[in-house]
């Protein structure tokens, strides 16, 4: 900014000088050749005053419609004068600084906000953080940095640059189905899911509420065909109302009788898959806050049905399992059973409040459903689960039961105040306009194409010294102005309209120190008035 500054205040300074000089070789080469020809006296004393400056030049220019002695050439310096002013009131304005943002590419580190799948290593037990769900809702932009709803970014690990990075913005998704010919023993609390003609899994589950929304625990555990083959996502519980079709329900709705009251609820299973899509994303570098919009899927508008299957990926068995540890209870009991933490959480993600049912069976209410769940309410709910599981495995770290997140780098648009010159275009054109005005004037009242140039002013300038010393050294002049008897301007000026000239006679070449040269003052008078004439 200071270089640019710099720059045009030099420029404005030679803008400065360079009128100056200009003017004072237009001034003295105009006023030389002026005496040099022959011209009325009026008009030596009009042309002389006029360069004064412009408002003498401009008093001069009106002088001349009482006695006009020489109206174009002081309309020519009232006019190059004018040009001049023009030229330098421009030029200031010619140049001129203007802000404007800017942006380059750079490098920075971040740390990653998607794990891979290779970090969930079999130790890694993420349901010992499950408990701390709840709270993430309760952070703010600053603290929660690195997970925006569903969607897990990396983060920068500066923020000196101001601008915005291009990061990896990762969102998980589920998918929730209906599963069919599911056996449940409520005495017991047996599951038993069938897998194909000859092939079931068997798992135990608490006899829920109505309402509620409960993960089957250990259910990915429970089974395996190898080290590498898992039940992979979340299998829930459900006993609040569904909407689907009677025929679909008399399929995959199980009736439970509660021994204590003489109530039926339904209840339904359901898979969740998991899955995830990387896309870029846009990322503020002060505030490391998501800005581009994530990956959106279409959500489930109705209920189908899902089959079980395996699944090989690591980070879905990982956060099933995490979702299904019982090892964190809620501390509501309700009937007999109490929900775990990540029960009540999912519940509080889609408006059903474990509190005030554990009211209403307090104060005898009956365990009737009047809630009815739609599936993407239950997609976006675990998916939701799922991403900050993982956002909070990454926080912890390995070192407190978590999972260490690496190391990446991304592209910031660093954007920056930067300053540029501006050229003005109608300063610009002024300033052309009065430069070739300018430059006609000077060739014409410097008489710049006259050949002859073999003569120089006995006098540089028509001043008082110069008066005084004419007047004594030429006894013409004084007879021409002695019978003036009132020395007012008009009388003065009318009786200057004589035609004078002031010159010495060059000497040629071979004339160069040789007393012939004339040294004399050579004035020529014509003693005829002009209105005589």
């Amino acid at each position: 900014m200071s270089i640019t500054g710099n720059t045009i205040a030099s420029l404005q300074a030679f803008y400065t000088v360079y009128t100056a000089v200009l003017l004072f070789l237009t001034q003295r080469l105009a006023i030389s050749r002026t005496l040099v020809h022959r011209v009325k006296l009026t008009a030596v004393h009009d042309i002389s005053s006029a360069w004064a400056g412009l408002g003498s030049a401009l008093s001069s220019v009106w002088r001349q419609t009482a006695i006009p002695a020489s109206w174009w050439t002081t309309s020519a310096v009232a006019a190059y004068l004018a040009s001049i002013t023009v030229l330098h009131v421009t030029s200031s304005t010619l140049l001129q600084l203007q802000t404007f943002n800017a942006s380059m590419t750079t490098s920075v580190p971040t740390t990653l906000g998607w794990l891979n799948d290779s970090s969930y290593s079999s130790p890694t037990n993420l349901g010992l953080i499950t408990i701390s769900l709840p709270v993430v809702n309760q952070l703010t932009g600053l603290v929660s940095a690195g997970l925006a709803n569903t969607t897990l970014y990396d983060t920068l690990k500066t923020n000196t640059i101001a601008g915005n990075a291009t990061v990896n913005a990762t969102t998980v998704t589920s998918r929730c189905g209906l599963i069919p010919n599911v056996t449940y023993y409520a005495d017991v609390g047996e599951l038993i899911f069938q897998l194909g003609p000859n092939s079931s899994i068997t798992t135990y589950m608490e006899t829920p509420w109505s309402d509620q929304i409960r993960i089957i625990p250990d259910f990915g555990n429970l089974y395996r065909k190898s080290t590498q083959s898992e039940l992979g996502g979340v299998y829930l519980m459900v006993s609040t109302l569904l909407g689907i079709d009677p025929l679909v329900q008399d399929e995959v709705a199980v009736n439970i009788t509660w021994t204590i009251t003489p109530y039926i609820i339904q209840a339904y299973f359901v898979y969740c898959s998991l899955s995830a899509n990387t896309t870029d994303g846009v990322v503020n570098m002060q505030t490391n806050s998501l800005l581009s919009p994530t990956f959106i899927s279409q959500p489930s508008m109705q209920w189908e049905m899902y089959q079980l299957g395996w699944s090989n990926t690591r980070w879905q068995t990982q956060i099933g399992s995490a979702l299904a540890t019982p090892d964190s209870r809620s501390g509501i009991t309700i009937a007999d059973t109490e929900p775990s933490v990540v029960d009540a959480y999912i519940m509080s993600l889609i408006g059903l409040n474990l509190t005030e049912e554990h009211t209403q069976y307090g104060d005898g209410a009956p365990p009737i459903s009047n809630f009815t769940l739609r599936p993407d309410e239950l997609e976006f709910a675990v998916a939701r689960s799922a991403a900050q599981i993982i956002w909070l495995a990454g926080q912890m770290g390995a070192a407190n039961g978590g999972i260490d997140p690496g190391n990446g780098t991304a592209y910031v648009n660093e954007e920056f105040i930067a300053l540029r010159l501006n050229i003005n275009l109608l300063p610009l054109v002024f300033t052309a306009s009065a430069s070739v005005i300018m430059l006609g004037l000077a060739l014409h009242m410097t008489r710049a194409f006259d050949a002859s140039h073999d003569s120089q002013a006995v006098i540089p300038n028509i001043g008082v010294l110069q008066l005084l010393w004419l007047g004594h050294r030429s006894a013409s002049i004084n007879e021409v102005l002695e019978d003036v008897q009132d020395p007012t301007e008009a009388n003065l000026r009318r009786a200057g309209m004589i035609d004078v000239c002031f010159s010495n006679i060059m000497p040629n070449e071979g004339e160069f120190g040789s007393s012939t040269a004339s040294d004399s003052l050579s004035c020529y008078v014509d003693y005829r008035r002009d209105e005589e004439m």
